[in-house]
């Protein structure tokens, strides 16, 4: 069996932290840690990076932790994100690898510590965003009535949608005071119109008319790669950094579907293939998407979707017990050109405590035992790996040398990526591992 992946998480999928040294910052300036150099004032570099928690698809600053490692992984100096989110500045002597930690809220798990790691900093300045979901109960969403009474197409064979896959019909559930992008679409998927309408600010009913539909849609062919099992399409809206106008198709599917080039010039084409299957007893889900652009006339050069080879699912359980920090992805898909790898560990069974790891890294390289010092103390008992996710992404066409990577990282960081080719040919592969 080919090993893509190998770390020292030790046998029984068990990992005890160790933390040493560091401190923490209150303010925008790096704090040197062990290491550092007393002597030395002048930085190797300065890096941008921003931290916001995400909440009732809302993002908000987040004034949190950071902490800058060295090769091995040994921090050398923290600092935090200000009031805004953002740090920016210099980084401390011998910084090789930074970390972000936050907290995190699910419904499920409650509150938890997140570790969200950058790799190898050494091309980069502008490491992008953070975020840290934290879920809410209340969102303060409100129902909307629809008024289709002078909507024609509700009676003559079409569906209504409001940007996504269901249908709606007599009321819609508002969550943002976004516009709502508005499409029918015809039963027998012949015909599609849309439009996009503000929300109404005096009153809970939207009234819809035929007249407000003039965006006629354009057919959109199918392609797909072997081992296509779905396809969609949707049109990405700048100003808001969203899809919207989501539609979905089996493979088995020869019915059209439709973009609407007169509301936004960036629509997309994508492939999935997704699949579970058991390793023993563990269950492992095997995804894979890839994306196309689609041109304002329907057509596209297709993006072949990556294979998922039958080894994949066993390598991701074997490479738990392994004893060797590097890995290697780059034979998966020589497309692939960068790594998520993602770690739940359950902290003391009897407690139900829990934190995350994220680490991000370049296609192959070496997974450094970090720690944390202060900011994040080892925890009291084991750590217990009970989820494990590898994630595998890249943009088809691109040069896949590590140099070149971190340009198109550092590109992303900037925004508005989506509306540059460059960056429409996303491939990935997502693999998860329920260990507990």
């Amino acid at each position: 069996m080919k090993k893509y992946l190998l770390t020292p998480l030790a046998a029984a999928l068990t990992l005890t932290l160790t933390a040493c040294g560091g401190g923490s910052s209150g303010t925008n300036t790096p704090e040197k840690g062990p290491g550092t150099g007393g002597g030395v004032t002048a930085p190797l570099q300065k890096i941008s990076l921003e931290a916001y928690t995400y909440s009732c698809q809302t993002e908000t600053p987040y004034s949190t932790d950071i902490v800058f490692h060295d090769e091995a992984g040994k921090p050398v100096g923290t600092a935090k994100t200000n009031a805004e989110g953002v740090f920016s500045g210099e980084v401390p002597k011998d910084t090789k690898h930074v970390s972000v930690l936050g907290d995190e809220v699910e419904y499920d798990d409650g509150e938890y510590k997140k570790i969200r790691t950058i790799l190898d900093i050494d091309n980069r300045t502008n490491l992008g965003k953070f975020y840290f979901n934290q879920f809410k109960s209340d969102c303060g969403c409100e129902t909307y009535t629809l008024d289709t009474s002078e909507l024609s197409y509700m009676e003559t064979g079409y569906s209504l949608y409001a940007g996504y896959f269901s249908s709606v019909t007599d009321t819609l559930r508002v969550c943002t005071d976004e516009d709502i992008y508005f499409s029918v679409v015809a039963n027998d998927s012949n015909e599609a119109k849309a439009t996009v309408m503000a929300l109404p600010t005096d009153t809970k009913t939207i009234k819809l008319t035929d007249a407000d539909f003039n965006d006629q849609g354009v057919w959109v062919d199918h392609q797909v790669s072997a081992g296509t099992e779905y396809i969609t399409t949707a049109g990405y809206f700048e100003e808001i950094h969203a899809f919207k106008f989501y539609q979905s198709r089996q493979v088995e599917q020869l019915t059209p579907v439709f973009i609407f080039p007169t509301l936004t010039e960036h629509n997309f084409y994508r492939q999935y293939f997704d699949e579970d299957s058991y390793v023993g007893d563990v269950n492992v889900r095997m995804r894979s998407q890839a994306r196309s652009r689609i041109k304002n006339d329907g057509t596209f050069e297709l993006t072949e979707l990556p294979v998922i080879s039958p080894d994949l699912s066993a390598d991701i359980i074997s490479f738990a017990n392994a004893s060797d920090l590097s890995y290697d992805f780059s034979s998966v898909d020589n497309r692939l050109t960068s790594v998520y790898i993602d770690f739940s560990f359950l902290v003391d069974d009897a407690a139900e405590t829990r934190f995350d790891m994220s680490i991000r890294g370049y296609i192959e390289g070496q997974v450094p035992d970090l720690s944390f010092g202060d900011v994040f103390p080892e925890p009291n008992g084991n750590a217990t790996l009970e989820q494990l996710d590898i994630f595998l992404y890249g943009y088809a066409g691109n040069p896949t040398d590590k140099k070149s990577v971190d340009g198109l990282l550092e590109e992303i960081a900037q925004g508005k990526h989506l509306t540059k080719d460059k960056f429409s040919n996303y491939v990935y592969i997502d693999l998860g591992a329920a260990l507990d």
